[in-house]
C-alpha cells in the first residue's frame, strides 16, 4: 500500500543541515539516542503541516538551525489512487508538496507545489482526510501521554470529536444554541419594546377615550342638527299642508257664494217681474172697482213677493259681504302659503345640505333642548386634541406590529429549540455509538497488559459539560479515573496507550505518531504494546503509523520502516535500517 506521508525534507532546521527521510504504509520506527534529533523529525512534519504547536520554542524562528537564517521543512504527500480513489479527489496531482519557511526575522510562510499558499488553505487541505496536526490522538509530541493524564473529560471529548469527525455535530449544536441565543434575545428585545408600546399606549388611551366621548358627542350633535333640520321642514310642511287645505276650504266657500249670489240675482229678475205683474193686477182692479176682499188678497201676494224680494236681496248681499271676506282670506292665505313655501324651500335646501332626511316625531322645542345640553357637555372636551387619534392609531399600529414580531420571534424560538433538540439527540447518538466502540477496543487491549478498565461519558445531556472519563486498573484492582496521582508513570502510560490506540481506529487520518509513549513503562508492558500495535497495523494496512522510541526494538523489527538518528558532531544524520 501507498503511504499518505512518502517522505519529509528537513533543511536547517534544528539541529539538521539537510536530511530526508522516507516513510511508508504502515509501522515507521524512528529510533536513536537521546539528544540525536528524532523528536525533530516529528516536529518538522508538524510544522510543515501547519502545526502551531512548537515544543522546544516560543516561537518559530527559534527552531532555525543555529548561525542560519532560514529554514524548510516539506512534506511530501502521496495522492496517488486507492482502490480508484484518490485520498484529495478534488486534488489533481498524483503528488504535491506542503513546504514551510520559516525566517529568523520572523517572517514565515507556506508553499503547496512551490506556489504560496495560506494556513487555513493548508488546514482546508488537511481537514479533507481529517488531519489536523494540532489535535494530540493524531500527533503526539513528547509529554503529550503523560498530559493526556491531565485533560478534563471535557477537553478529551473535544479532542475525541474533533479526531474523529465529530466536532461538526457539536459545532452544529453550538450553531443552534447561538441561533436560540440569538432568537431569545430577538424575542426580549421584542418583548421589552412591545412592554414599552403598551405603556406609551396607555398613557394616550385615556386621552383617545375623550376623543371617543367627544367624537360620540360630536356625532350626535350633528344628528340633532340634522334633525333639528328636518323637523323644521316637517313642521314648514305641515303648515304649507295646512294653508292648503285651508285654502281649498276657502274656495268650495267661494265657489258656493258665488253661485248663491248668481242665483239671487237671477231670482232678482223673477222677484221684480212678479212685482211689475202684482202693480199692474192692482191699478187694474182698482180701476174696475174689484171686490175688497179680493183686493186685499192681491195686495197680500203682492207685500209676500216684496218680503220675499227683500229676503234674497238681504240674502244676496250677506253673500257678497262673505264672498268679500272670503277672497280677502284667500289672498291673505295665499300670500302666507307663497311665503310657507318659500321657507320651505330654503329650509329643504339647508337640510339636504346637511343629510338624508330623518324622520323624527319630536318637537323642535325637544330636539333644541337636548342639542343644547349635548353642547355644553362638548365644551367639556375643548381641551382634546384632535390629532390624538393619529397618535393612538399609530401607537396602535406600532403594538401590532410588535406582536406580529412577538409571535415570529417566538416560532423562531421553537424552530431553533426543535433544532437545538434534534442536533443534541443526533450528537449524543454518535458519541454513545462512538464512545462505545472505543470502549470495546479500549477493554480488549487492556486485556494484554493484565489491566481491567472503561470508559464513560459523563454530563452527556449538557453539551458543555459533557466529557470522557478513562479508567483503568492493574494487577486486579478495581478501575479508577485515569489520573495525574492514582497509577504510577508507567500504568498512566500503558493506559494511555491502550486508549489511544483504540481512540485511532476511529480517527479519520490515515497519519498518526507518537513520540516516546514508552520512556516510562516496564519491558513487559513495552513489549505488549509494541505487539499491539504490530497487530493494528497488520489490521489496517491502509493506515500509517510513525512511532519514535529511544528504546530497543523488538523481534518484530522486521515488519517495520526503521529510520536509525544519530549526531555526529551537532548534525543530525538519517539511515534507514534494511
Amino acid at each position: 500500500m501507498r503511504p499518505l506521508v512518502k517522505e519529509v525534507i528537513i533543511e536547517n532546521f534544528m539541529s539538521y543541515r539537510y536530511a530526508r527521510i522516507p516513510l511508508k504504509a504502515g509501522l515507521n520506527i524512528i529510533t536513536g539516542p537521546n539528544g540525536a534529533g528524532k523528536s525533530s523529525i516529528l516536529l518538522a512534519i508538524s510544522v510543515a503541516l501547519g502545526q502551531t504547536y512548537t515544543e522546544r520554542g516560543r516561537k518559530l524562528s527559534d527552531l532555525i538551525r543555529r548561525g542560519e537564517d532560514i529554514a524548510r521543512v516539506t512534506v511530501v504527500v502521496d495522492n496517488s489512487p486507492r482502490h480508484g480513489t484518490k485520498p484529495l479527489p478534488r486534488w489533481r496531482y498524483d503528488e504535491f508538496y506542503l513546504t514551510r519557511y520559516i525566517r529568523a526575522d520572523g517572517r514565515y510562510w507556506h508553499e503547496l507545489n512551490h506556489n504560496p499558499a495560506t494556513k487555513n488553505e493548508v488546514s482546508r487541505l488537511l481537514r479533507k482526510i481529517g488531519l489536523n496536526p494540532d489535535n494530540m490522538f493524531i500527533i503526539m509530541h513528547q509529554n503529550m501521554i503523560e498530559e493526556f493524564v491531565y485533560l478534563s473529560p471535557q477537553e478529551r471529548l473535544s479532542l475525541i470529536e474533533d479526531a474523529t469527525g465529530l466536532k461538526g455535530y457539536r459545532d452544529a449544536i453550538l450553531r443552534a444554541l447561538r441561533r436560540l441565543e440569538y432568537t431569545l434575545s430577538e424575542e426580549e428585545k421584542v418583548k421589552k419594546l412591545l412592554n414599552e408600546a403598551e405603556k406609551k399606549l396607555a398613557q394616550v388611551k385615556a386621552e383617545y377615550d375623550l376623543y371617543i366621548e367627544k367624537t360620540k358627542l360630536e356625532e350626535r350633535k350633528r344628528y340633532l342638527q340634522l334633525e333639528r333640520a328636518w323637523t323644521i321642514v316637517r313642521d314648514w310642511e305641515r303648515k304649507v299642508r295646512m294653508l292648503e287645505d285651508e285654502l281649498e276650504k276657502l274656495s268650495v266657500e267661494k265657489e258656493e257664494l258665488t253661485k248663491l249670489i248668481s242665483e239671487c240675482k237671477r231670482d232678482f229678475e223673477t222677484y221684480l217681474d212678479m212685482i211689475s205683474n202684482y202693480e199692474k193686477q192692482i191699478l187694474d182692479s182698482y180701476s174696475k172697482g174689484l171686490e175688497t176682499h179680493e183686493f186685499k188678497k192681491l195686495l197680500r201676494d203682492y207685500r209676500r213677493i216684496w218680503e220675499l224680494y227683500a229676503e234674497n236681496l238681504c240674502n244676496m248681499k250677506l253673500s257678497e259681504f262673505k264672498l268679500t271676506l272670503i277672497l280677502n282670506k284667500i289672498q291673505e292665505k295665499s300670500s302666507e302659503l307663497e311665503e310657507s313655501r318659500g321657507a320651505l324651500n330654503e329650509f329643504l335646501k339647508r337640510a339636504l345640505i346637511l343629510g338624508e332626511r330623518i324622520k323624527t316625531e319630536r318637537t323642535l322645542k325637544e330636539i333644541e333642548e337636548e342639542l343644547h345640553q349635548v353642547e355644553l357637555q362638548l365644551a367639556a372636551y375643548r381641551h382634546v386634541r384632535e390629532d390624538i387619534r393619529e397618535i393612538y392609531e399609530r401607537y396602535l399600529q406600532d403594538l401590532n406590529r410588535l406582536k406580529e414580531r412577538a409571535l415570529i420571534a417566538a416560532r423562531n424560538r421553537e424552530k431553533a429549540l426543535e433544532e437545538l433538540e434534534y442536533r443534541r439527540n443526533l450528537w449524543k447518538k454518535k458519541v454513545i455509538e462512538l464512545i462505545s466502540g472505543i470502549r470495546e477496543l479500549y477493554l480488549k487491549y487492556l486485556s494484554f497488559v493484565d489491566a481491567v478498565g472503561d470508559v464513560r461519558i459523563v454530563n452527556l445531556d449538557d453539551v458543555e459539560k459533557a466529557g470522557v472519563e478513562v479508567l483503568v486498573g492493574f494487577r486486579g484492582a478495581s478501575p479508577t479515573v485515569l489520573d495525574p496521582y492514582t497509577q504510577s508513570g508507567g500504568e498512566r502510560t500503558t493506559a494511555t496507550m491502550c486508549f489511544l490506540l483504540a481512540l485511532q481506529q476511529y480517527i479519520r487520518s490515515p497519519f498518526k505518531a507518537i513520540d516516546e509513549f514508552d520512556v516510562h513503562m516496564d519491558p513487559r508492558n513495552r513489549e505488549a504494546i509494541f505487539n499491539l500495535i504490530f497487530s493494528i497495523v497488520e489490521e489496517n494496512p491502509v493506515s500509517q503509523y510513525l512511532i519514535i522510541t529511544p528504546g530497543t526494538l523488538t523481534e518484530n523489527i522486521q515488519k517495520a520502516n526503521v529510520i536509525v538518528v544519530q549526531n555526529v558532531k551537532g548534525v543530525s544524520k538519517v539511515g534507514v535500517f534494511r
